[in-house]
């Protein structure tokens, strides 16, 4: 594969993400669940570029990436269920579940950049 699909993929998932909003439904707040898309795809992608430039395996930075974004998602959603519980109260819940959401969207971006990753040159 060629590098621009390691770009590409990650972009045109997270173009049907924000279009299909679903980070929304799946329990994301409405006022910034396009945000935490576009902030956590180029954590992402850096992210896999990283795992790239230390020559970690694709397979298992793929299931890395997918476990701890399974997660970032799982914390997320307790985060979100804290915070509605303080009656929005609780500024750690908040937080905790808008980073939660943006680690999600990274975790997820990098699986999909090291699924279109180039095969390491021969030198």
């Amino acid at each position: 594969m060629h590098w621009i699909v390691f770009l590409a993929l990650p972009l045109i998932a997270a173009l049907a993400a924000q279009y299909t909003s679903v980070t929304q439904t799946l329990g994301a707040h409405p006022f910034w669940a396009d945000k935490v898309i576009w902030i956590g795809l180029p954590l992402g992608i850096a992210m896999a570029w990283f795992a790239a430039f230390l020559r970690f395996g694709q397979l298992a930075t793929t299931v890395l990436c997918l476990l701890l974004a399974g997660t970032s998602f799982m914390l997320a959603h307790a985060a979100k269920e804290a915070f509605a519980a303080s009656y929005a109260e609780s500024a750690f819940a908040g937080r905790f579940w808008y980073f939660g959401w943006i680690a999600t969207c990274a975790f997820v971006a990098s699986a999909l950049a090291t699924i279109g990753r180039p095969p390491p040159r021969d030198h």
